[in-house]
């Protein structure tokens, strides 16, 4: 009897001192979520030191060349999304962000940001502007972040690059018999073409240019034939000669899918995360955790996933962040906000444990707009 007694009163100690933990990393999530400018000038600020600073692929630790050149991008793309968010919230952010945006962009637009997909497709993006070539994986995302950039600053230097890489992707996203670009040669994900559909969004606010035509026919194509009947969630990855499902359906793509996709459609936006608040989220003892496969799936994940641990996936949970916002979810967004910040190591607007493109993926994430805000 004493022994079960210790027992439980170990068990108590344990679930109260967990809690606690994530009654703490959560804290400074609700002021996030409201929007307060002191904790989204923070996230910035700790953005700030990667926009100024020389960073290589070798910054990164992926094991292959294409992917640590991925991940060099994106976290300037993903600053470039924070800055803009945050800009949009406070106007009085609008100078500064907007500077910090143009300057990120210069990166991404230097020959060591374009590398990866150069070295991918055997020519360079830009090069390729007009071609039959659709270079999604650099194209698409950087037209999302110059998208944003028009948003915020109409004068950024570089809105004609933007106009011809939108009007390049939107001409091969019409003529694609199967409704989707590729990302290298070959291969075909359905997320990296809503980076597209997203910047389709924002290039129409800030130009007064209407796609909604083609905006409204790729998204009916997702939800027809790349969203998965039993679980709602898109498919990572497709055929390229026939769009039939390769991969699974997996929460990294559909979280991030989702987020993109409230820059041009909030509602399906909406109803992704509807369909992986089914499936896939979970909160335990206040720190909040989301599958990267639907239950009666297994896998190991990827570098789009990182580490799946216990069926949970890092990235599809970091990725929730955004949708919690976006989507008006304060309670998933604090206890998702919990894990990544312990997990994470945070300090300040810093992740220790992240690096350079935790840091920029959390600052996009965390200060992702309301749905209403695109509307």
């Amino acid at each position: 009897m004493r022994r079960a007694f210790q027992l439980l009163a170990g068990s108590v100690t344990l679930v109260f001192a967990v809690r606690l933990l994530a009654l703490y990393y959560g804290h400074p999530a609700r002021a996030l979520y409201d929007g307060e400018l002191a904790a989204q000038r923070e996230h910035a600020r700790g953005m700030d030191r990667w926009i100024d600073a020389e960073l290589t692929r070798r910054d990164f630790a992926t094991g292959s060349d294409r992917f640590d050149g991925e991940w060099l991008f994106a976290t300037r793309m993903m600053a470039v999304l924070g800055y803009g968010q945050t800009a949009i919230e406070h106007p009085e952010l609008q100078p500064e962000h907007a500077r910090l945006i143009d300057d990120a962009i210069d990166a991404l637009l230097s020959k060591d940001g374009r590398r990866f997909d150069r070295e991918a497709w055997g020519s360079d993006p830009l090069d390729d502007l007009g071609t039959r070539r659709s270079h999604v994986a650099y194209l698409g995302y950087l037209a999302l972040a110059l998208g944003m950039a028009r948003t915020v600053n109409p004068q950024t230097r570089h809105a004609a690059l933007e106009a011809r890489v939108v009007d390049h992707l939107a001409r091969r996203l019409d003529a694609s018999e199967i409704g989707l670009l590729e990302t290298y040669p070959g291969e075909v994900y359905p997320i990296d073409n809503t980076s597209f559909l997203g910047a389709l969004g924002l290039h129409d606010r800030a130009t007064g240019e209407d796609h909604s035509g083609l905006i409204e026919r790729s998204c009916a194509r997702l939800l027809g034939r790349y969203r998965d009947p039993h679980s709602g969630l898109l498919y990572q990855a497709v055929d390229v000669d026939d769009g039939a499902p390769i991969d699974a359906p997996r929460g990294s793509g559909t979280a991030l899918g989702a987020y993109f996709l409230s820059f041009a459609d909030p509602a399906l936006s909406r109803s992704l995360y509807e369909s992986m608040r089914e499936s896939l989220l979970s909160v335990t003892l206040g720190f909040g955790t989301t599958r990267e496969y639907p239950r009666g799936r297994a896998g190991l994940g990827d570098v789009d996933s990182g580490p799946v641990l216990f069926g949970q996936g890092v990235s599809a949970t970091g990725f929730t962040l955004a949708l919690a916002r976006i989507h008006g979810d304060r309670d998933t967004f604090v206890a998702t906000y919990a894990t990544a910040a312990f997990f994470g190591g945070a300090v300040g607007g810093n992740y220790a444990l992240g690096g350079p493109i935790g840091d920029g993926l959390l600052f996009a994430l965390g200060t992702a707009l309301p749905a209403e805000r695109w509307r």
